[in-house]
């Protein structure tokens, strides 16, 4: 019936203008995800990504040869006043690069709030880290942003309709838990996803990508000036050190001491959102006094003359779950819930949030 109507289409077409078919739209293929920069087999070998504009959460996977895939997109539900969060209950969600650092499970969500509010927080709550470095520069106001399921399962069909919160059916939450490490998994949030183009996307990538080589290098040879200048002078803001001027005073005294450091990094993520982006990679670092690895993470913002600055780093110790070896790869597994049907026993209420 379909090549039937077709060959229809294509007489009329001959005969009445109108009738004239519309040229195929470009593939897909040609087209890459502006906020999925590197990836890499450690710290984003799943990322997440919500949507908000079509109420989705979309899983995607990163495969062996370092290309991603698209695994699912789920429905759900965010902040019941659409736009991006500003202050302590304005009941949107906010936009931005995040990251999972706990999981509440249901039982303690009922220890926490009682059964009737916790029950509204269906089977468990995964921690978001807002606000992050780049909310507090912007002084963003509010917490306890969280991806959770729900005791009312029509909520989601609504859309908008959280405190801020990202809402997903309970089947649905147990399906992404598995795909799900603490404190690497990364989660993207945006009103709308952007696609580029294959040039711009290479030309994004190797422009921060060549940033953060050109960084190493200037720290490990202790060229002041060149590594003090990837750091934006108005924007910076350090959690130990304070302000541009005062880190630049420190560092400046470091680099005066005798012996350079060996600086070594694997294992890099780079995502990007419409106002800034970052840099996620694991951190060798060796001097005379000090030896160590660690996670870091850069969060980064353009200038006026559109260069990409530090406006913040971010470095921690890496938990020691068996995969600080880059060669052993993760395997998504039930690790927060019991079963592919961890419900609560008894029916839950209807109450929403």
């Amino acid at each position: 019936m379909k090549n039937i109507l077709i060959a229809v289409l294509a007489v009329l077409s001959l005969i009445y203008p109108m009738f004239q078919l519309a040229a195929p739209a470009p593939p897909i293929t040609n087209l890459l995800p502006a906020s999925l920069l590197l990836t890499d087999p450690l710290f984003s070998h799943h990322i997440l990504i919500a949507e908000k504009s079509t109420h989705k959460l979309h899983l995607f996977q990163r495969n062996p040869q370092g290309s991603i895939q698209l695994l699912h997109s789920y429905q759900m539900a965010s902040g019941k006043i659409a736009g991006d969060k500003s202050a302590q209950g304005d009941h949107r969600t906010p936009e931005g690069i995040y990251q999972f650092t706990s999981f509440i499970p249901h039982e303690s969500l009922i220890k926490m709030f009682g059964k009737k509010k916790g029950e509204i927080y269906g089977i468990g709550s995964f921690v978001i880290n807002y606000p992050n470095p780049v909310d507090h520069r912007l002084h963003k106001g509010g917490s306890g942003i969280w991806l959770h399921s729900t005791n009312d399962e029509t909520r989601i069909e609504k859309g908008l309709d959280s405190r801020g919160c990202l809402v997903v059916a309970n089947q649905d939450l147990i399906d992404i838990s598995k795909y799900i490490e603490l404190k690497k998994t990364p989660l993207i949030v945006v009103q709308d996803m952007h696609y580029l183009s294959r040039d711009s996307w290479y030309r994004n990538r190797a422009q921060l990508l060549n940033l953060v080589n050109q960084w190493i290098d200037s720290w490990q040879q202790e060229k002041f000036s060149s590594y003090i200048n990837f750091y934006h002078p108005q924007k910076f803001h350090d959690r130990f050190r304070g302000n541009y001027q005062q880190f630049s005073k420190y560092k400046r005294t470091l680099f005066q001491r005798s012996g350079q450091p060996t600086i070594r990094i694997d294992n890099i993520s780079i995502f990007q959102t419409l106002n800034y982006a970052t840099i996620t990679f694991r951190q060798h670092y060796s001097s005379r006094s000090i030896n160590d690895s660690g996670k870091k993470t850069l969060y980064l913002e353009k200038n006026a003359s559109y260069q990409w600055k530090i406006v913040s780093e971010i470095w921690s110790k890496l938990n020691h779950e068996g995969r600080e070896d880059q060669q052993l790869v993760f395997h998504p597994s039930m690790r927060f819930f019991s079963s592919e049907k961890d419900t609560p026993a008894s029916p839950l209420s209807q109450n929403t949030k």
